[in-house]
């Protein structure tokens, strides 16, 4: 646990001036939260949207990016150079990758000892069946996702809140399957290896995925540099783009690796056609580019067939049914961090649209629905304070007494005054900003009666 102290003690980590951090090596940390959080416990699948696994898939993210070069979109100035070696610092790059393994298990190991079982013999025919079956029952349905978020009053704000999660992976999309290239393991590289091309726009940089991602933010008002939403991630989308980097990084995961990259293959032209579609609805006259999922809808037919058939089937021919449960659990673990992540990332919105209708009828709480679990809390900040972006464990009841504050849930602030209170419920990520000091407010841990 020191170590891990100490590799977050590197300036990269401080809280910024401003929410959104102005340079993609800018990665803030809550350091008043190690004392209370368990940063090598292993996570249950119940506990993905929680403070810990936020705390530990923030810190997994960032060791496996300091093997990656971010560079910001606009000219390069002199004062981004302390912020851009901080980041790359040698002796704290290896410092995190000395922590690595232990946060890894704290992270991912749930999906072995309680999630995913795979039993009986398997050979290619049977996995062929069970992968083609999963991909073909999913496509029957409409997708349930979009159809929520245009359920939602404000599906606008939902849909850039969706491109946010995305963006932790899409603005560096493929950058895990790099780790994924290297080393030497037959026809099935090369095969591999159109993938990846075809990810990088085969080196013409305006068909490159990320850069149609990127022109899909900046249309719908959102600044496409890398992580500069780091402050919305909810831990589940992190926990996606982890798992990632997790099964290339770890090459005895490899055989997990490639069912992984199936399912994301596979499953992608459904969902990408049914948001191609909600995005253009959502924002009809606006001007949306939407090329970046038709593109997926397109190409990613042609990649299920070839991770399929050119890449996992001469694996098992050359390696024997023996991987073939490792691919089961890769396919499957994807499968449920993206469900975890779903409903996460529907229960925040939940929570959105709530702070918005109470914005439209006055905070008010109805205290006698709720009973004090502790006393309270109070906290008294001055103009300028951020709380950065967290979760608690437990219902709280939020007043303010004195002065005001922007808080955020989504990526639009309400402003909190004197009197206002609101309910943020367990396992829901915000922050807040003080606007009019001194802002005294009271927090207290509460559960409905």
């Amino acid at each position: 646990m020191h170590s891990i102290q100490q590799y977050l003690s590197s300036p990269a980590f401080d809280l910024p001036a401003d929410l959104l951090p102005k340079t993609p090596w800018n990665r803030p940390f809550r350091r008043q939260d190690l004392g209370s959080v368990d940063l090598l416990g292993p996570l249950a699948a119940s506990e993905l949207s929680t403070n810990r696994s936020l705390a530990i898939h923030r810190i997994l993210l960032n060791i496996y990016e300091q093997s990656m070069l971010f560079l910001p979109q606009r000219r390069f100035e002199s004062h981004d150079l302390p912020s851009f070696r901080a980041f790359y610092d040698p002796d704290n790059v290896a410092l995190g990758q000395s922590n690595r393994v232990a946060l890894e298990r704290a992270a991912f190991s749930f999906l072995d000892d309680h999630e995913i079982k795979v039993t009986g013999k398997w050979e290619w025919e049977h996995l062929e069946q069970y992968f083609l079956g999963v991909i073909e029952r999913y496509e029957e349905e409409p997708c349930s996702l979009t159809a929520r978020i245009d359920a939602l009053d404000s599906p606008t704000t939902a849909y850039r809140y969706l491109l946010i999660q995305q963006a932790s992976d899409f603005l560096s999309e493929a950058s895990a399957m790099g780790r994924a290239m290297l080393g030497s393991f037959g026809a099935t590289q090369s095969e591999l290896m159109k993938v990846f091309i075809d990810e990088y726009g085969y080196g013409v940089h305006d068909r490159k995925h990320s850069t149609l991602f990127e022109r899909c933010c900046s249309s719908v008002g959102l600044d496409p540099e890398p992580h500069r939403y780091y402050f919305h991630y909810l831990p589940s989308s992190i926990a996606l783009t982890n798992y990632f980097h997790h099964v290339c990084s770890n090459k005895h995961l490899w055989f997990r690796y490639l069912g992984a990259l199936y399912y994301t293959e596979a499953s992608i032209p459904h969902f990408n056609k049914a948001l191609s579609r909600a995005l253009r609805r959502a924002f009809e006259g606006a001007g949306v580019d939407t090329r970046y999922f038709d593109e997926h809808v397109h190409i990613d037919q042609h990649h299920r067939r070839m991770v399929l058939d050119d890449v996992i089937r001469p694996t098992i021919a050359l390696c024997g049914a023996q991987v073939i449960p490792e691919m089961v659990i890769g396919f499957e673990s994807f499968r449920l961090l993206q469900g975890l992540a779903d409903r996460d990332y529907l229960e925040q919105m939940a929570f959105v649209e709530d702070l918005e209708r109470s914005r439209k009828g006055g905070f008010k709480v109805a205290r006698r629905a709720y009973e004090a679990v502790d006393a309270p809390l109070a906290f008294s900040e001055p103009s300028g304070e951020i709380s950065y972006s967290h979760i608690h464990d437990h219902d709280e009841l939020f007043t303010v007494e004195l002065g005001s504050m922007e808080f955020f849930a989504g990526i639009t602030p309400v402003v909190l005054e004197a009197g206002d209170s609101i309910i943020i419920p367990a396992g829901r990520l915000h922050g807040s900003r003080v606007i009019n000091e001194p802002c005294t407010y009271r927090v207290q841990k509460v559960r409905r009666r």
